[in-house]
């Protein structure tokens, strides 16, 4: 019995070191010397390690110790959602994605079911002194976040951070908006730890952590943050002192709680469509996602696949608030996500288990706290801790309705509702007669660990150093070594001969190094892979168009193929600005009139395909149609000598020449070595 108690104690431990590693390292882990530094990156690790955590898990219940049961009703709920993802992954239009999700995501089936079996080990096996713990860890996380928002957001970046963020502040979670969202869900948790600290250095301690946090929120300039963090905070404003009121007061005061919540939402949606920005794209994406919702609505299109969907319902409008080429992989709210992904059923199912265990939370805050104890004697998960973590999750659930869960925020958030569980839950794990034989545990445990240590390998380890060779091949063309570019960009496709990103780079690389037989192969073999992207029609259209110079029989292809990406994509005005520029370059001066006017009808504040237009018209004889269109591209684009040079182009051919050499100046000012505006200077001096 004694060698028995032993081995759960030690097994014990180790999963108690595995979650505090997760939550530990999922926020803080950046890889810096891969492509995807950031989530990708922080999703490989995690899943490692809730593998290796079920096998402790697994251990220990083969050693012949019970854990703590969950709750009838949650484990139906959660076996339904498992069942609902393997089956909405099973008749997903793309599988590979849809399980180990998109490149710059990772947030697949596997990712979903690993945030699960996170949520089952720890709420079966965790106590309240151990949540406790927990709890410490995740809130301590914010310190080094606070101050490296701070630091960078003073303008100095002590990280050797590779990202196409906006903002400065990207910390360790790569964007402003991941880093307040997920400093907004810690926001009550360290409320609570100063609340419960004895020692008054403690409490000053926490109380300048809630300072920090609530500045480093304020500067991410995250609007979805801030409603975050002022939910978690009324939330659990409200969970300290409801329990104590009337049935009546409660009922009234939760009810003007959810009123103001609701209208105040509106009102920042309303000013937000109004004034344009984040919340207006938004907007405009979740009515396209709507509309893309409805074929698959009961069970999705696959995880992580809505890049590849949704460039056929794309709102032109959106450039506006966007910019040009931004893909849009997510509707940047979780109701429609997890909707798109795995469709309406999977998320009701989802939606009924966060309100289960909510409930069950509740129930214990209205639970007097002598009265809670469970039955094995120990001191019950206090009121203050347990109304912290139900206001975060509350704060994560309503923040994520203008964002998206990424793995810090999706790890914190299911370890909450463990934790609410397990603090719920009378319950206790009770040590059961060791399984026998001997050699049956040993042989499950060994098959287990092949079996992690292979999926650890295929699904984290050889996607990292796939990346790995793509993060050097980018750096080999930085430094203009297009040779070892090449090679690096082949090994990534060997490694993950399945990610599009790694294909595209290698067929652009060859194309610069003028293999472009290499360069068409990769192009068309991801192609097979993602049929339906039309960004692979754009760039296969564009080495055609850089043969077409030598090999004319290749210009029909090259229409065709923009053809194709516009068939897939009939209203992303990029793809008409890129078909006009070749047709003009070509001198088909009717195509790349009629394909520009397209793209400036979809984007009137695209300058350079008003400048194609404009030259376009010119050679069409159009002089006052193109005066239009250059004067509209010299106002989108007016750091541009060519289109200047239209502009006085049309002037002087209109015989109003004092108003050309003023633009032909404007084009020299951009460009004072620009051969085909000296030229028309030297026509002007004669005139």
């Amino acid at each position: 019995m004694r060698q028995h108690n032993t081995i759960d104690h030690s097994l014990q431990k180790w999963q108690q070191a595995v979650w505090l590693l997760i939550a530990l390292l999922t926020p803080l882990f950046v890889n810096f010397w891969v492509e995807q530094q950031f989530e990708p990156s922080k999703l490989w690790l995690l899943r490692a390690l809730v593998w290796v955590l079920a096998l402790f898990w697994l251990a220990d219940w083969l050693a012949g110790f019970q854990p703590k049961p969950l709750p009838s009703s949650i484990r139906y709920l959660i076996i339904a959602l498992v069942l609902i993802l393997v089956l909405s992954t099973a008749l997903s239009s793309n599988q590979y994605i849809a399980i180990f999700g998109t490149l710059e995501r990772a947030n697949g089936l596997l990712t979903q079911i690993c945030y699960l079996i996170l949520f089952v080990v720890v709420a079966t096996k965790i106590n309240a002194q151990h949540s406790r713990q927990l709890l410490q860890v995740i809130i301590l996380t914010a310190f080094p976040i606070c101050l490296l928002g701070l630091a960078q957001a003073s303008g100095w970046q002590p990280l050797p951070i590779f990202t196409d963020a906006r903002s400065l502040i990207t910390t360790t979670l790569g964007r402003a908006n991941f880093t307040g969202a997920y400093l907004a869900l810690l926001l009550p948790l360290t409320l609570a730890a100063a609340q419960s600290a004895t020692e008054r250095w403690r409490r000053i301690g926490y109380g300048a952590l809630v300072l920090l946090e609530l500045v480093t929120i304020a500067l991410t300039q995250a609007r979805a943050a801030w409603i975050a963090a002022v939910v978690g905070m009324g939330v659990l404003l409200w969970l300290r002192f409801a329990p104590q009121w009337s049935r009546r007061d409660r009922w009234l005061s939760g009810l003007s709680g959810v009123v103001v919540l609701g209208g105040g939402l509106l009102l920042i949606l309303q000013h937000g469509i109004a004034s344009g920005g984040s919340i207006a794209a938004r907007w405009t994406i979740w009515q396209a996602s709507l509309r893309l919702l409805w074929p698959r609505v009961w069970l999705g299109y696959g995880a992580d696949t809505l890049e590849l969907h949704f460039p056929s319902v794309y709102p032109p409008q959106l450039v506006y608030y966007q910019g040009r080429g931004i893909v849009v992989d997510r509707a940047h709210n979780w109701l429609l996500d997890w909707s798109l992904n795995y469709g309406v059923v999977a998320t009701v199912i989802l939606m009924a288990l966060v309100a289960l265990i909510l409930r069950q939370g509740w129930r214990r805050l209205t639970t007097p706290q002598t009265a809670a104890a469970p039955l094995s004697g120990e001191p019950p998960l206090e009121h203050h801790w347990l109304a912290a973590c139900m206001a975060a999750v509350c704060a994560q659930l309503v923040g994520n309705l203008f964002l998206f869960e990424v793995a810090a925020t999706a790890v914190v958030f299911w370890l909450l509702l463990a934790i609410v569980t397990a603090a719920t839950t009378n319950r206790v794990p009770q040590a059961a007669q060791l399984i026998t034989p001997l050699w049956t545990r040993y042989a499950v445990i060994v098959t287990a660990v092949l079996i992690v240590a292979w999926s650890v390998w295929q699904s984290n380890v050889l996607p990292m150093i796939a990346d790995l060779h793509s993060w050097r091949g980018t750096q080999a063309l930085n430094q203009g070594n297009l040779s070892a570019a090449l090679v690096e960009y082949e090994t990534a496709v060997e490694r993950q001969p399945r990610r599009a990103a790694y294909h595209v780079a290698l067929a652009l690389t060859a194309a610069q190094l003028g293999s472009f037989e290499q360069a068409e192969e990769a192009i068309h073999e991801v192609i097979a892979l993602r049929p339906a992207d039309p960004v692979l029609y754009t760039h296969l259209a564009t080495l055609y168009a850089r043969q077409a110079i030598e090999r004319p029989e290749r210009l029909e292809l090259v229409y065709g193929t923009y053809d194709q990406a516009i068939a897939l994509a009939p209203t992303i005005a990029l793809t008409y600005q890129k078909y006009a520029d070749f047709a003009l370059r070509s001198g088909d001066q009717i195509t790349a009139q009629i394909q520009a006017q397209r793209a400036v009808d979809l984007d009137a504040t695209d300058g350079i395909a008003f400048g194609i237009l404009g030259w376009a018209q010119l050679g069409n004889g159009n002089l006052a149609a193109a005066e239009r269109a250059f004067e509209q591209a010299v106002m989108w684009q007016p750091d541009s000598a060519d289109f200047a040079l239209g502009l006085a182009t049309v002037y002087f051919q209109q015989g109003n020449f004092e108003a050309a050499r003023q633009a032909l100046e404007r084009s020299l000012i951009r460009n004072p070595a620009y051969g085909p505006a000296l030229t028309l200077q030297l026509q002007l001096q004669v005139k």
